[in-house]
């Protein structure tokens, strides 16, 4: 069974278990989690994957962060998450989030998502630059 939730403070360690995280990262998913952004997709009453769900993009909601643990990829864990993401925000509002480019999953997902290219940051991940979407109602045909 499948459940989404928002993730509380005695979940962090679980989140964090999810997948390798150091310490920057671990910080993340704590400050996340106080301020009700983590949403955890919980499996079998495990934690499967998390996102981060947040308002950083110029003000836009933004999916700032989707890990899904090693143990359970390729089981549409990413897509649920990502779906839940959207159902958050109403349809004639921005939905932005990134990916690096060497996440080829990722990069394919979001397009079968609705969420349309539109440009790209070097300089995050030496060498892999970080690829930009935006989900709206008000894109082009």
């Amino acid at each position: 069974m499948r459940e989404i939730r928002l993730a509380t403070p005695a979940e962090i360690d679980a989140v964090i278990g999810i997948a390798p995280a150091g310490r920057e990262r671990q910080e993340a998913i704590a400050e996340w989690v106080q301020a009700g952004q983590c949403h955890v997709l919980w499996q079998d009453g495990m934690a499967a994957g998390y996102t981060a769900f947040t308002r950083s993009f110029f003000r836009s909601a933004f999916i700032e962060m989707l890990v899904v643990s090693p143990l359970t990829r390729r089981q549409g864990i990413g897509r649920t998450l990502v779906e839940h993401c959207i159902g958050l925000v109403p349809a004639d509002e921005k939905l932005w989030t990134s990916t690096n480019e060497s996440n080829t999953p990722m990069r394919a997902l979001l397009p079968q998502l609705g969420f349309v290219y539109t440009g790209q940051f070097a300089g995050l991940d030496e060498g892999d630059p970080e690829r930009i979407y935006l989900r709206w109602s008000g894109l082009p045909d």
